[in-house]
């Protein structure tokens, strides 16, 4: 007991220190003598994400699947971080996919279990970690697994809350299937919060349906933040719909004026493609400070 203790203690050191390569040594070590608990397991799963060694979530998934006796049970808060886990990278999505699947099949899945693979399928999707070259048909696969997942649910009777909308949204807004994210958003409007609300707004933008985008920011009131307003006005930058593009963008600034939201470099960025050429843009450039105009390090 007293070498387990120390083991335990070794390993969270490592892990604070964020000493991932050591931490996992010691994991390892702990595994061989059986004093690894499933604490220490779940820890070792966010150390291998963070480390990006998704080979070491695989060793633990063939441990604990495939040993006769295993030194810890698979439950519900492991199979989470294992999908989150291999959810960190962007190509491992059907992994986190698989893992989703046996927990459903042992009764082990639930709503936060599903909660961790939707997140991981909207940040498969994110556009800086996801090429452009078969772009179109990764966000068909995930867009696909997404319904897989909420049909899953419905039909297990997993609870949706609002990290379930938020994250699927989200999801289907970068696969470019914004019919299913207004879809799922008017079914369960009644839960979804401000964070689900922004994914759709976005969505809106990535399709080009500004309208929809302005709509919706409208039905925000009071809870429209820094990340709504910039979201629609993303949209009123890319739309093609016929719509008075500038005095929609300038009421927008009034009602983040009224609010005492201050504008950033987002924002900036998007008025100026919708004032373009006109003296407008040359007023807003001459009213904001010179870091703003700098581009991101």
């Amino acid at each position: 007991a007293k070498m387990a203790g120390l083991a335990r203690s070794s390993f969270y050191r490592a892990v604070k220190a964020h000493e991932y390569q050591a931490a996992w040594d010691m994991l390892t070590a702990a595994r061989k003598a059986r004093a690894a608990d499933k604490h220490m397991y779940g820890v070792g799963l966010v150390c291998a994400a963070r480390a990006g060694r998704i080979g070491w979530v695989d060793a633990l998934w063939r441990e604990l699947r495939h040993e006769p006796d295993p030194p810890v049970q698979l439950n519900s808060h492991l199979s989470t971080a294992f999908i989150s886990a291999y959810g960190s990278d962007p190509d491992r999505l059907r992994s986190s996919r698989a893992v989703l699947s046996w927990a459903r099949d042992h009764g082990m899945a639930n709503t936060t279990t599903y909660n961790a693979f939707l997140s991981a399928a909207s940040r498969s999707l994110e556009p800086h970690v996801r090429p452009a070259a078969g772009e179109a048909c990764v966000a068909s696969e995930t867009a696909a697994m997404v319904d897989d997942a909420l049909g899953e649910m419905a039909v297990h009777a997993v609870p949706f809350d609002s990290h379930t909308l938020s994250a699927a949204i989200r999801a289907y807004g970068r696969a470019g299937c914004l019919d299913k994210a207004v879809r799922l958003y008017r079914q369960h409007e009644a839960l979804v919060d401000v964070f689900g609300t922004n994914a759709l707004i976005a969505a809106a933008g990535r399709s080009g349906d500004a309208q929809l985008a302005l709509e919706t920011l409208s039905g925000m009131g009071s809870s429209a933040s820094i990340v709504s307003y910039n979201a629609a006005l993303q949209a009123l930058a890319k739309t093609n719909q016929p719509l008075d593009r500038v005095a929609h963008a300038l009421e927008i600034r009034r009602t983040m004026s009224a609010a005492g939201i201050i504008e950033d470099r987002i924002t900036l960025t998007s008025l100026l493609a919708i004032f373009g050429d006109s003296p407008l843009a040359e007023e807003l450039v001459a009213g904001v400070d010179e870091v703003m105009l700098r581009p991101p390090a």
